[in-house]
């Protein structure tokens, strides 16, 4: 069993290379753009939604089966086609993060392979999931996306903004970092929860208004 460090990266602007045109390769590919890569897809054959998304020229397009050099200066890989061989010489040709539709076990070199969580969103809130069992990964994905509502969504935005004012008018580090700690304290969050966000602003307020 392979035991992953979970991490969240930042894919904006990076060059990614997916290798495979395929079902897979399209999820994978909305994936990226999601989260702003410049994506490049390799493959001889690409489904219709992934060719209306390059003539949109959201993508780069090499129609072709792959081949050594494909990945130079690739930040991200991944390797999503239907012949495991190919998939398994991309992984190992990966000079950084590679994402592989194999068992990880079978590679043997010292790139990065990563994996993609089941993912809960809400603005600027995300939570990961991962499971050995994919469909349960998905099933909690979905019970956890009824437990966060719309008011955390809210919350977490109202945060980010208070954050770089506190930033800005609190110098000193540890009277910094003590005012987050109360204002996203587990108090808060229970407020937050039973009573919804204007009561959860309320008590932030009085929190800041002490200072």
């Amino acid at each position: 069993m392979v035991k992953f460090f979970p991490i969240l990266i930042d894919i904006r602007d990076k060059h990614c290379v997916v290798v495979g045109g395929g079902s897979v390769a399209e999820r994978k590919v909305k994936t990226l753009l999601k989260y702003g890569a410049k994506v490049t897809v390799i493959s001889p054959n690409i489904t219709q939604r992934l060719r209306k998304i390059f003539l949109e020229k959201k993508i780069g397009y090499i129609n072709r089966k792959y081949k050594k050099g494909d990945l130079k200066g690739a930040y991200l890989v991944v390797a999503a086609t239907s012949d495991r061989k190919v998939n398994l010489q991309v992984a190992k040709d990966a000079k950084f993060l590679v994402n592989l539709v194999e068992k990880t076990e079978k590679i043997k070199n010292s790139n990065i392979v990563y994996i993609v969580p089941a993912v809960v969103e809400k603005t600027s809130l995300t939570v990961a999931i991962s499971t050995e069992f994919p469909a349960l990964s998905r099933s909690l994905k979905n019970e956890l996306s009824k437990f966060f509502g719309k008011e955390f969504a809210l919350f977490t935005r109202y945060l980010r903004k208070l954050r770089r004012e506190i930033q800005k008018k609190v110098p000193n580090t540890k009277k910094r970092q003590s005012i987050f700690r109360k204002i996203a304290s587990e108090e808060i969050v229970s407020i937050l929860r039973q009573y919804g966000f204007k009561e959860a602003k309320k008590e932030v307020e009085k929190i800041l208004n002490e200072i």
